[in-house]
């Protein structure tokens, strides 16, 4: 599970390769659920960035839904058709996680940054609410790689500058499958932010 992400700087390699030149990118050490983040869809004039409230309503939850587990969100009828038609990307400068070994209440929460890039793009997927207008985006998750396996049994889904525009525009359910396995241990980096 991924509750709370990281845009404390731009992550310019993952701007720079959607195609897009935000002028007002929100910079935010931590971003917490039912926050505003900037968000990457594809529209009908190509990549837009914009901004998107971070989890779905839904009356069945007291909470929004923040998170869909990736090759289970198919045969959901919540993240269906999202996952088949309005996948995004959320750029992020790092993501937090706390170590669900310890006990709840004194768990070391650690900070995890990209050691390939300047920032992760993590697969998403949204809604447009058709009254308001406003855009809702939760994060999709998979199995953790080796090194966050140590501290949590989820990690968010992680793209690599190449799968962009198939991350946007495929249709096959296993090569989208494929692209939501878990990031390479090499990608990440887990440094213990409170301890």
């Amino acid at each position: 599970m991924c509750g709370r992400f990281s845009t404390a700087t731009l992550p310019d390699t993952i701007i720079k390769a959607l195609d897009l030149m935000p002028t007002n990118f929100q910079l935010r050490d931590q971003v917490y659920p039912t926050n505003q983040v900037d968000v990457v869809f594809r529209g009908e004039d190509g990549n837009e960035i914009t901004h998107m409230t971070w989890g779905w309503e839904r009356p069945f939850s007291k909470r929004p839904l923040i998170n869909a587990r990736g090759q289970e969100a198919w045969d959901k009828r919540t993240w269906a058709k999202a996952l088949r038609e309005r996948r995004c990307i959320i750029p992020a400068s790092g993501f937090f996680e706390w170590d669900e070994n310890q006990p709840k209440g004194s768990r070391d929460m650690y900070r995890i940054t990209p050691t390939h890039e300047d920032g992760f793009a993590l697969g998403g997927v949204y809604e447009i609410n058709s009254e308001s207008g406003e855009m809702f985006m939760s994060i999709l998750t998979t199995d953790p790689n080796k090194k966050m396996a140590k501290i949590h049994h989820r990690m968010p889904v992680i793209l690599q500058t190449k799968e962009f525009n198939d991350w946007f525009v495929e249709a096959d359910r296993d090569y989208i499958d494929y692209l939501m396995g878990p990031a390479n241990n090499d990608w990440i980096e887990l440094k213990i932010e409170n301890g």
